[in-house]
């Protein structure tokens, strides 16, 4: 069985060579506590724990699953400990908690997170919502409430979840049934309802779990603006921090799914004694019945979906480790031009080459568009030049969709094309690329299916703010093809990424012009949304591993052939090239077929789509 690898050295390369990482190190919040020293430890330190600590639980977590019995879930062996350990070992939620003095830049903590990631998907879950719910009470809670939940979720000793989805109302939050019903305390409120999909919602990790609930209040405003947010422990906190009675908080079933097997994905009963309460976050719905739940758990729904478009990344990338690994262990056939040298190993094969090449160009072009979403995030969120820092915010708003969607999406593909390169034994539970294949295909799904993130683009990012920010993303674009379109090497790359270019400003023409004829024209909006997405995620994903080549090929004339470093140079070159030559061509096609505007889709009858 093949031992947990991956690609260090191009994680490293982010932070040290190609991201403006002084800059990040710089800003007020993190100039005392993190500088350029600390990447190269950090992450040789978590690519030791990934693959010493936590590898070894995935393949056992993925056989043997979760435990359900009377209303309790048990994890796997070796779960909760390894849970334990990177809490309380500062490797957990402290270092992403916005209320922690372990605080890093997202730039950083998500480069050793995605080799945990990666080394148990099932996990890391848990991690990040505990992540996310703390995050929410530090920005949204009282004083109060910060001082009795955060610390406990920063250390291990409390988990916690995210409970939008209910049995009627999936993606469709609006139509959410739970209700919050006030009490003596106008901070309190009775929570009723069912939640289901939730990730964490009974696990066996902690003593408490701390779910973050959106309930309609009494008199709530019908839709997503009547929803409230609640703060609903299982175990009920007292004022001094202790824990209480449980909070009337029961786990009714678990979902039986094709992958993830080691993460608990619970159906909640809240109330069904009459007995949950939930605390207040923020304030009471106005004299409308409009509360601000959604518009605040959307900053955990946000951190959610990039986490989930990486987490994609990151089995990706494994499985591709794992695949090259395979294929220069196997031998198997003779070369097409050398028929009689005899049997030689899978990677010498063209068509092999090819496809790890594929999955290798696809990894480093998206990790470099995950990573320049971090980078963005990071001086958003505390740069003190608030006109650089809205305008970052703008851009990394864009990009969240194209992470999560294209992410995710691709994901599943190269994972499919990995089992490929192992042949038949891919297909066999002995080889680990099969598992990442079952666990990888829910992130389409999670947090959002990606036609929701292709309308969330095309409808929303687009055209916030008068356009602006969408504006910013195409002007930074074409700022970057005018300064390295006579860049020496690169000539045909530069012209893939300017026809790339035009095609995406067609269609956002083209878009503008559909909002702006509606009523004729609104079908094509939704239809061919997705492909509205691709676009702008392979452009902008192109234009990140060109910008990344064109380092490479400095540091390759720089180094000489005898170089530690060469081979990962020149593959970055090779990388980037066979992306902008391959892979961005799709644009193109894409741009066409929206243009052509085909709408066989929609005009086939219902009928016609079913078997009878």
């Amino acid at each position: 069985m093949a031992e947990f690898a991956y690609d260090l050295r191009d994680l490293k390369f982010i932070l040290n060579e190609w991201l403006d990482m002084e800059e990040i190190f710089g800003l007020e919040r993190f100039k005392d506590t993190y500088e350029m020293d600390d990447v190269d430890f950090i992450l040789n330190e978590v690519y030791k724990i990934a693959k010493e600590v936590v590898s070894p639980i995935n393949k056992q977590g993925d056989e043997i699953g979760i435990k359900f019995e009377d209303g309790k879930v048990t994890l796997p062996p070796g779960y909760v400990d390894v849970f334990k350990f990177l809490q309380e070992n500062g490797w957990g939620s402290a270092n992403e908690s916005l209320g922690s003095e372990m605080l890093m830049p997202l730039t950083l903590y998500r480069a050793y997170n995605e080799m945990l990631m990666a080394a148990c998907p099932a996990l890391t879950s848990y991690i990040k919502l505990t992540t996310g719910a703390s995050n929410l009470i530090h920005r949204f809670g009282t004083d109060k409430d910060r001082e009795i939940f955060i610390e406990n979720m920063l250390n291990g000793k409390w988990s916690g979840t995210m409970c939008l989805t209910e049995p009627n109302a999936g993606s469709d939050v609006g139509d959410s049934t739970t209700r919050a019903y006030p009490t003596d305390d106008p901070r309190i409120y009775k929570i009723k309802g069912t939640k289901m999909f939730i990730t964490g919602g009974e696990v066996d990790l902690s003593d408490n779990i701390i779910h973050m609930v959106l309930a309609r209040p009494e008199g709530g405003a019908p839709g997503s603006k009547g929803l409230g947010l609640y703060i609903v422990p299982k175990i009920w906190v007292n004022e001094d921090g202790s824990l209480g009675e449980p909070n009337d908080v029961t786990c009714i079933g678990i979902e039986h799914k094709m992958g993830l097997k080691a993460s608990a994905t619970a159906m909640l009963s809240f109330g069904e004694n009459e007995g949950c309460r939930g605390i207040l976050v923020g304030n009471p719905a106005d004299e409308k019945g409009f509360s601000k739940g959604l518009a605040m758990m959307f900053h955990m729904m946000n951190e959610s979906r990039i986490g989930t478009g990486h987490n994609a990344l990151a089995q990706m990338a494994e499985a591709y480790c794992l695949s090259a690994q395979y294929a220069t262990e196997r031998i198997q056939g003779r070369l097409f031009t050398d028929p009689k040298a005899g049997r030689v190993e899978l990677i010498k094969h063209e068509d092999i080459k090819r496809m790890l090449l594929e999955i290798k160009a696809q990894t480093e072009a998206i990790r470099a568009m995950i990573f320049k979403g971090f980078y963005y995030l990071d001086v958003a969120e505390h740069s003190g030049d608030k006109e650089k820092a809205t305008r970052y915010q703008g851009l990394a708003e864009i990009l969240t969709p194209l992470i999560k969607a294209y992410a995710s999406e691709t994901a599943w593909q190269m994972i499919g094309q990995a089992i490929q390169v192992y042949g038949g034994v891919g297909y066999t539970e002995e080889y680990p690329v099969s598992q990442y294949a079952r666990d990888v295909k829910i992130l389409s799904i999670w947090e959002g299916t990606s036609f929701i993130h292709a309308m969330d683009l095309v409808g929303r990012k687009m055209r916030m703010k008068d356009g602006v920010p969408f504006a910013n993303w195409m002007s930074d674009r074409r700022e970057f093809i005018d300064r390295n379109k006579d860049a020496e090497g690169f000539g045909k790359e530069m012209q893939q990424l300017e026809n790339a270019y035009q095609c995406v400003a067609e269609i956002k023409d083209l878009y503008a012009s559909y909002y702006a004829n509606k009523d004729e024209k609104g079908e094509l909006i939704p239809l061919y949304a997705p492909r509205v997405l691709t676009c702008c995620a392979q452009l902008f994903a192109g234009e990140a591993i060109m910008d990344q080549a064109m380092i490479a090929k400095k540091k390759i004339a720089e180094l000489g052939t005898d170089h530690h470093d060469y081979a990962y140079y020149t593959g970055k070159l090779a990388t980037a090239k066979f992306f902008i030559n391959n892979i961005l061509p799709n644009v193109k096609m894409q741009a066409e077929l929206i243009k052509n505007a085909d709408v066989s889709a929609i005009e086939c009858p219902e009928e016609s789509l079913i078997i009878s």
